[in-house]
């Protein structure tokens, strides 16, 4: 059902095989009204995308048994892979529907629905714990009732996690799922996150449901269309992500870009050379009748344009340096980086060598899977001479190359090697990755930022019997740390 072709932190290359043909993931899936959408469905499929979600609980409503006769393939007139929302959303903005789980489940299947979800009780935010909790019990309910009904077709399941901000809730929401026997899972209720700008609770959010499920298992995101949020979304491990955002905000003439989203009116220029944008003006648009379809149009490909690039950037071994940036386009969504640092999900899906080069800017690259991971190594590190010598990183790589490392070689001294985002490195160590492939930035670097040094050469020390260690004194940012490692008082950084 699903096969994982290539990845990087969190994020898949990836194919989901579905009855009506196989997706590449990540994948945007645009949301697509049964009865109202202005933009065919025969446009989305031209424009790249694989698989649309439409909403069951209205299909149902507006066309009843014809839909069942027809499926819904013919009623949105997509030949590709449906996934199809259960009415959770409409739980969750209106209360309960009068439906219940057992009979959408039976009509989901009876449309012929690829991807079909359970009538779900959405969690939103801001719920009490307790309250929480009940929405948890009913949607794990709702999906064992749903999985014992339903016949065995080739559709996927998805359960939705529910949960909220409770991570714990989250974490036994996940496995519930699978318990039941889901083979997708999709996070619920994230919409009402995103709106807030609580981006970090939304990182943290993915990271809980993401850490609870096995990599094997695909894993949806609900309400997740915006180029700012995808990247993230995606190195955090989630696979396939929809939203009606491309026609909502062109509704509201709004038109988004890589960093956000402008008003119409507020645009002198088109920053895009999309098929809407290449041949128009902002007030060409503006004039236009059909103007909110054309920014639907543009919209849609603005998405996914972001998609292709943060799949090129798995493909290259770049998607930290890919999120990092798109995460400086928003102060909220920085708030989020932290939830990246020491987190199992990247580290898990990061391989140990890549073909590129890592980029390292600044403290936060410090935490990045392949850095954590040649400390790590360095932990590890085991010689019997008395002394240590620890000299600034050359250029020359690996450093064992470098004729100032040579030269520094001794029967009695361990010669290492430093760089702020990675630690002091053994010389014998200095072809791992990315010790041997990193470009760094170069000057002065703040010593207070970076404890992972620290940390590392604690380490270092701990598990050797140096009696003595030799290098610049005059260098700031290793005098300072050599003494926080031998937890000796620092002087106050000016």
């Amino acid at each position: 059902m699903f096969e994982i072709i290539k990845s990087d932190l969190g994020g898949r290359i990836g194919r989901l095989h579905t009855n009506h043909g196989t997706v590449e993931t990540p994948a945007y899936v645009p949301v697509v009204h049964p009865v109202k959408q202005s933009i065919g469905c025969d446009t989305i499929r031209e424009m790249g995308f694989e698989m649309v979600i439409t909403n069951a609980y209205i299909t149902m409503k507006r066309y009843g048994e014809e839909a069942e006769r027809r499926g819904i393939h013919d009623i949105i007139g997509f030949d590709g892979p449906i996934m199809t929302d259960s009415g959770g959303y409409q739980v969750l903005e209106y209360g309960d529907i009068d439906i219940e789980p057992a009979r959408m489940a039976g009509f989901e299947t009876a449309i012929m629905s690829d991807v079909p979800v359970p009538l779900d009780k959405p969690t939103g935010f801001g719920l009490p714990h307790d309250t929480a909790s009940s929405y948890v019990d009913r949607t794990l309910e709702a999906c064992r009732q749903t999985l014992g009904a339903a016949p065995d077709n080739g559709q996927i399941w998805v359960g939705p996690i529910q949960g909220g901000e409770h991570a714990d809730l989250v974490r036994r929401s996940a496995r519930g799922l699978l318990e039941a026997g889901h083979t997708m899972v999709a996070l619920g209720s994230p919409v009402e996150f995103m709106e807030s700008y609580e981006y970090r609770l939304l990182a943290q959010m993915i990271t809980e449901a993401r850490g609870a499920v096995p990599p094997r298992i695909p894993m949806h995101l609900f309400g997740a269309g915006h180029p700012l949020t995808i990247p993230l979304a995606v190195a955090l491990g989630c696979d396939t992500f929809d939203s009606a955002s491309y026609i909502l905000y062109a509704k509201q003439d709004r038109y988004i870009t890589p960093d956000g989203t402008r008003r119409l009116s507020e645009l002198r220029h088109l920053p895009c050379s999309c098929a809407v944008c290449a041949s128009r003006t902002p007030a060409d648009i503006a004039g236009d009748e059909r103007r909110v379809d054309l920014l639907a149009l543009h919209n849609l490909a603005a998405i996914k344009l972001e998609v292709d690039a943060t799949k090129q950037a798995i493909h290259e071994g770049r998607l930290w340096e890919h999120v990092t940036k798109k995460a400086r386009a928003h102060p909220r969504l920085y708030e989020a980086t932290p939830v990246l640092h020491d987190n199992a999900v990247l580290a898990g899906g990061t391989p140990l060598f890549k073909a590129k080069a890592a980029f390292l800017y600044d403290r936060t690259d410090q935490y990045r899977p392949e850095a954590v991971a040649l400390r790590r190594a360095i932990t590890s590190f085991r010689t019997p001479k008395p002394i240590l010598r620890i000299l600034p990183e050359p250029e020359a790589k690996p450093a064992y190359l470098s004729g100032a490392c040579r030269a520094a070689e001794d029967p009695d001294v361990q010669v290492c090697v430093y760089n702020p985002f990675l630690g002091v490195i053994p010389l014998e160590l200095t072809d791992l990755y990315p010790a041997a492939h990193h470009l760094s930035v170069r000057g002065i670097h703040e010593p207070a930022a970076f404890p992972t040094f620290t940390a590392s050469l604690r380490d270092l020390l701990a598990n050797n019997a140096f009696e003595d260690i030799r290098y610049d004194e005059s260098d700031r940012f290793l005098a300072y740390h050599i003494r926080k490692a031998r937890n000796q008082p620092v002087a106050q950084q000016k």
